[in-house]
């Protein structure tokens, strides 16, 4: 029972702090519409749409620049052969068919996607000559950064360690992504964009930060 009373004091102590914090901002702290709407809670209302902004947006992104990366440097069919080879794996659906014949790229895909994408292109980019060494490191480490902001952006809760790795995945992408600049275009000469699949044109560069 003194474990339990000195764990409530702290939790007392602990909200008063964070109280306090939030007031020195300026910010006022009371109820509002949602605190009185059933299976509601107020605090996951701020949570980031995953698949919209994540799935269908940075994915999508992200592999049209893959695949104008891949085919510059001519690993388009490396890559494909290693998107065949994926083995299964407990929580992850093998791709049924070949990357080139997946036209409708929606949320449960990209979602796979994401949980194979850093591995299938590093096997693509296998032995790179001397003059790709650079490029192929830099495009990789893009990637994984992203893919891995992804999956901590799925956790449940937070706390400041979490938020510093995914601060810190977004910070290596944006210093790494310039090695796809050529393939993204400024969004004053944007196009429609197109689904990863049919090419590296269309591209909206500046939606990805």
């Amino acid at each position: 029972m003194r474990y339990r009373e000195k764990a409530l004091r702290h939790e007392a102590a602990e909200v008063a702090s964070i109280a306090e914090y939030i007031q020195c901002l300026g910010v006022k702290i009371g109820n509002n519409v949602f605190i009185g709407l059933d299976r509601v809670s107020p605090a996951h209302l701020h949570k980031a749409d995953l698949l919209h902004n994540i799935c269908l947006g940075l994915f999508k992104h992200m592999m049209e620049w893959v695949e104008g990366f891949l085919k510059k440097h001519k690993r388009q069919q490396a890559f494909h052969d290693a998107w065949e080879e994926i083995p299964p794996y407990p929580g992850f659906s093998v791709p049924k068919k070949a990357y080139q014949e997946i036209t409708q790229w929606q949320g449960k895909v990209m979602h796979n996607l994401g949980r194979c994408i850093s591995a299938v292109l590093a096997s693509a980019l296998r032995n790179p000559y001397s003059s790709q060494y650079h490029d192929f490191k830099s495009a990789l480490k893009c990637v994984s950064a992203l893919v891995d902001f992804s999956l901590m952006a799925q956790y449940r809760s937070h706390t400041p360690d979490t938020l510093s790795y995914m601060e810190s995945y977004l910070q290596t992408s944006h210093w790494t992504k310039d090695i796809f600049l050529e393939f993204r275009t400024s969004k004053a000469n944007s196009c429609p964009s197109r689904s990863p699949g049919s090419g590296a044109k269309g591209i909206k560069g500046g939606s990805v930060t």
